[in-house]
């Protein structure tokens, strides 16, 4: 976490029915997050860390893609794209996500909220809508005019355009009256501004770049964004997206998708977590001192799922404050959980799996 500090917790033997830690394409579960969700400072984290331990409970594989120190913004960057982790109807896991803790500690509130939850839910739209209820650049719904293409020799497959007025389209179908999100790319060191429209209507405009800046800890400053197209008719649909900015720096586009496929099937289980209790007086930073900038960051995160189950997804809370509350016995240091406050954790996960 932000700043790092070390310790050691006390070890948990498993026993012989703990599934193994699977590659991301094989698992069960994929948890993503940061240290906590890692298990730094733990002597064991393939064991003893809250993935780990949820897994056993569940009789399911799993793989833990946290990194440490990450934020909400590294989380598709670092974790996602690199693992190549997308869902479908017939192949998907359950997915947990714990972040936050380094975007309260390091960032505060106000401001940066709003980058905070632009990533946040960039990351649960893309493990909630499977490749079927998707339209990406890489595949067959996309035209585009103007100067451009796609980028096949980075991670995202987006498609960047490359000129004023240069403009790409995604076809959709949706089933049901409801909601078109769109992943743009989101970066720091872009000049590139667009609109965008629903079947020729023009319903809003965005840039490229975030204010404030993603600038994370761990030297994120490109990443998924979120776009929500909200009370869409059910039907056959063309959102496009123009550049408005000058030159060849134009904006980057990974995709559209809705929670009214066409297609029917058991949609992916998404669990977004709340931000741990940490242990006061400790540190005498973020929220050691006070609890105020992470219960902040706990609104931004339930209204996330909030407005994602309200959508027909399967989005779930779970709440590690019902379960681990910070204290000596249950922290290795200021910000990471021991064995116990792992296995707590756990527990939370548990109740909303």
């Amino acid at each position: 976490m932000f700043p790092l500090l070390t310790g050691c917790g006390g070890l948990i033997v498993l026993n012989e029915t703990t599934p193994p830690v699977s590659s991301t394409s094989a698992a069960q579960y994929h948890a993503y997050g940061d240290s906590i969700t890692f298990g730094e400072t733990l002597k064991d984290p393939l064991a003893q860390s809250y993935p780990a331990l949820t897994a056993e409970f569940e009789k399911v594989t799993f793989a833990n893609n946290a990194l440490e120190g990450d934020q909400s913004c590294d989380v598709a960057a670092r974790q996602i794209f690199p693992n190549g982790d997308s869902p479908t109807l017939s192949a998907h896991p359950t997915y947990s996500l714990l972040i936050g803790t380094d975007d309260a500690n390091g960032e505060g509130t106000g401001a940066y909220e709003s980058v905070f939850m632009v990533c946040h839910r960039a990351v649960i739209s893309w493990f909630a809508i499977p490749k079927e209820y998707k339209s990406l650049a890489t595949g067959s719904g996309v035209t585009s005019t103007g100067p451009g293409e796609l980028d096949t020799a980075n991670q995202w497959g987006a498609w960047t355009t490359g000129g004023f007025g240069a403009t790409v389209s995604f076809a959709i179908t949706t089933s049901t009256a409801g909601p078109i999100y769109a992943w743009p790319i989101v970066d720091d060191s872009s000049p590139a501004t667009f609109t965008y429209a629903l079947d020729g209507s023009v319903l809003g405009s965005s840039s490229a770049k975030t204010t404030p800046e993603i600038a994370t800890h761990n030297g994120t400053t490109r990443s998924l964004g979120f776009l929500r197209l909200a009370q869409v008719p059910p039907g056959p649909h063309i959102v496009t997206f123009t550049q408005t900015n000058q030159g060849a720096n134009g904006m980057s586009i990974v995709g559209i998708g809705t929670p009214a496929g066409t297609t029917s099937g058991k949609l992916p289980i998404v669990l977004a977590g709340t931000i741990p209790f940490q242990l006061h007086g400790s540190s005498g930073s973020g929220c050691t001192v006070s609890d105020a900038p992470c219960l902040e960051y706990n609104k931004d995160i339930e209204a996330d799922v909030a407005e994602f189950a309200g959508d027909g997804l399967d989005v779930r809370l779970f709440d590690t404050r019902k379960y681990m509350f910070g204290t000596q016995a249950e922290m290795n240091d200021a910000y990471h959980p021991n064995a116990l406050g792992q296995r707590e954790i756990s527990h939370a996960v548990e109740a909303a799996w």
